[in-house]
């Protein structure tokens, strides 16, 4: 299994390239397009992507939660494509997601500014300074998404495995370079365990979180070979006895410990 990251700043490469590449060494490549389609799978509106995607949500949005249905639904989506492997994710913060579960290659493509706007200019037929503007947005969108969401720094050289400047190199010597890194990171037995236990302890909490929009703090799932345990604070025991209902039900999953714990509201009715 191989799995790769991909990292990219505006007109360093661009989205046709970065398929071209993936086919040639043999991985599937997954953009916003294959993501949105998981959103629907999953059942949370794609219209989250577009509000969310690769940039910092508004004040007004995190104050009225809705980040966090785009932030569970994304996890989980990244984490059902990788476990499928031979798989290139683009984008997303995917590196620090995937990075964190198995030894994924985390690739990042850079080039000089100049370079960066005059590819865009001609992409968007527009000017040198109106590519220069997007791009800086760009940049600034994507810093601020990978802070908001993982709190990582999104040009930090130390969450990537290889950074590849394209002023000067062209697609075709990509394809010759990239196979030789990627080989000295596939994916061990261990480690695709590990990765189907991740996608299965997301896919409880995306379904408790935003399929039931269930309530409660302190949410902790956690699998080992398809055993959960699942730690966190309930208002009631019907939400204790429902949390577990659901679980139990979930494919994947061999057998549920609950560990939740009853809150007791004692808050005076009268002072």
């Amino acid at each position: 299994m191989r799995i790769v990251t991909i990292a990219r700043e505006m007109g360093a490469i661009d989205a046709a390239q970065e398929s071209a590449l993936c086919r040639a060494v043999g991985l599937r490549a997954v953009h916003r397009d294959t993501l949105e389609e998981r959103f629907r799978i999953l059942g949370t509106d794609p219209e989250h992507i577009e509000r969310f995607d690769e940039r910092k949500p508004r004040l007004m949005d995190s104050f009225l939660g809705r980040p966090n249905i785009y932030w569970e639904t994304l996890q989980t989506a990244i984490l059902q494509e990788a476990v499928q492997g031979d798989v290139a994710i683009v984008g997303r913060g995917a590196n620090f997601l995937l990075g964190e579960i198995v030894d994924c290659f985390r690739l990042r493509f850079i080039a000089p500014p100049e370079i960066r706007a005059e590819r865009v200019a001609r992409q968007l037929n527009c000017t040198a300074a109106q590519a220069m503007d997007c791009i800086r947005k760009s940049d600034r969108e994507r810093i601020g998404f990978c802070y908001y969401f993982y709190g990582k720094k999104w040009q930090d050289a130390n969450a990537y495995d290889l950074t590849i400047n394209t002023e000067k190199i062209t697609v075709s010597a990509l394809e010759e370079i990239i196979p030789k890194f990627i080989a000295l990171k596939d994916i061990s037995q261990q480690e695709e365990a590990k990765l189907r236990d991740s996608v299965l302890q997301q896919y409880i909490r995306y379904t408790l979180l935003v399929t039931e929009k269930m309530e409660f703090p302190f949410l902790d799932v956690k699998s080992e070979d398809g055993n959960v345990t699942v730690h966190g604070a309930v208002l009631s025991q019907e939400a204790h006895d429902k949390i577990e209902a659901i679980v139990k039900k979930i494919d994947g999953v061999r057998s549920f410990k609950n560990q939740l714990r009853l809150m007791q509201n004692n808050i005076p009715l009268e002072i």
